[in-house]
């Protein structure tokens, strides 16, 4: 069957919600000719021409769009003609300008945003930094209804032959927000190794996007000058040997199996 658009979802998630929500929007676009890829800073941009349709999906950190995002983006050629696409953000409690930040580096490219949205999403850095609360573990309330909103907004972006930029109005309380929103990117966690926990498994260097760990020694080595802190690397270690301090030791941990539960319930609930 020869299809008239072809979409590719290209997603950067930290532990894992970005992932979650654009695999739910890979089963629900299923009947077009849609791929999905995470981003790497090896990617082979020349391949996007092959798509007439994106879906961009990155994490909001710190009411910003991810550095691995924003560096990815950099790096993409410029377009011969006007690129079509439709880009959502995740966050544990604000999205901010995030998305208008996004969009501000997308349109040099080339690459018309003509649709947008936010989901709030579990806090991976909130449920191992601040003490269990309920709403940090889950997606908000209607999530299912607003992906299925969202994915009829993009069938209708695909299926007409206009192509209307949009950007989100700016945020006012990101103002209020600033000081936090600074001193957030400006403070570097320290993450440490539980060497008698580390079964040198090697899967924190292979997960880490900015090649944070150097597996070269005996055990793991931290270089944290490059670090986003998306805490993938301690939500995802199969035996809790990573660690921000005494205190996240024993902390929930969104792990595979965490977000694949969220995930069946989350399409169960579409369905």
């Amino acid at each position: 069957m020869e299809y008239k658009h072809k979409i590719l979802i290209l997603y950067h998630s930290g532990a894992g919600s970005t992932k979650t929500i654009a695999e739910i929007y890979y089963k629900m676009l299923h009947l077009y000719s849609i791929d999905i890829s995470t981003i790497s800073f090896e990617y082979e941009y020349n391949k996007l021409h092959d798509y007439n349709f994106i879906i961009f999906a990155f994490p909001t950190y710190h009411c910003s769009p991810s550095t691995s995002m924003k560096e990815f983006i950099k790096n993409i050629p410029v377009f011969d003609k006007p690129k079509k696409a439709f880009v959502f953000t995740t966050c544990g409690l604000f999205s901010g300008n995030a998305l208008r930040e996004f969009i501000k580096e997308c349109s040099p490219k080339n690459i018309s945003i003509n649709g947008f949205s936010v989901y709030r999403a579990p806090a991976t850095d909130g449920v191992l930094l601040l003490p269990p609360i309920y709403f940090m573990f889950n997606y908000e309330k209607n999530i299912a209804y607003k992906i299925k909103s969202d994915i009829k907004k993009i069938e209708q972006i695909i299926n007409t032959d206009t192509c209307i930029a949009q950007c989100p109005s700016f945020k006012l309380y990101e103002i209020l927000n600033y000081p936090n929103k600074v001193c957030g990117k400006a403070y570097r966690h320290k993450l440490k190794i539980l060497k008698e926990n580390c079964v040198h498994c090697k899967k924190c260097a292979d997960i880490c996007i900015r090649n944070c760990w150097d597996t070269y020694g005996e055990f793991p080595q931290y270089e944290g000058r490059k670090c986003e802190f998306c805490f993938k690397c301690v939500h995802h270690c199969p035996n809790g040997a990573i660690i921000l301090s005494a205190k996240t030791k024993t902390k929930i941990k969104l792990n595979e199996k965490f977000y694949e539960n969220l995930r069946e319930k989350i399409i169960n609930e579409i369905l």
